[in-house]
């Protein structure tokens, strides 16, 4: 079932690199927000919490594209 859902084509391409590839987007922009209130340079009005909330959607994103990568591997 899962296997089936990772392996679903869009665009011609499994649906599971496409949420690699966003994951990867975003665990960047994650990083490139905390350089930036490093810097002392990030224009959000909140810059904590948006970095908070990029790195959360990480964290699910990952774990969910980890769980459909472990499907297809053990085939669920």
């Amino acid at each position: 079932m899962l296997s089936a859902i990772a392996l679903m084509p869009i665009l011609g391409k499994p649906a599971i690199m496409y949420g690699g590839i966003i994951t990867l987007l975003l665990l960047l922009m994650t990083a490139f927000i905390g350089y930036r209130i490093n810097k002392g340079t990030c224009k959000f009005k909140n810059p904590i919490k948006m970095h908070q909330l990029f790195a959360l959607i990480v964290v699910i994103l990952g774990l969910g594209h980890a769980i459909l990568g472990l499907a297809i591997m053990f085939g669920f």
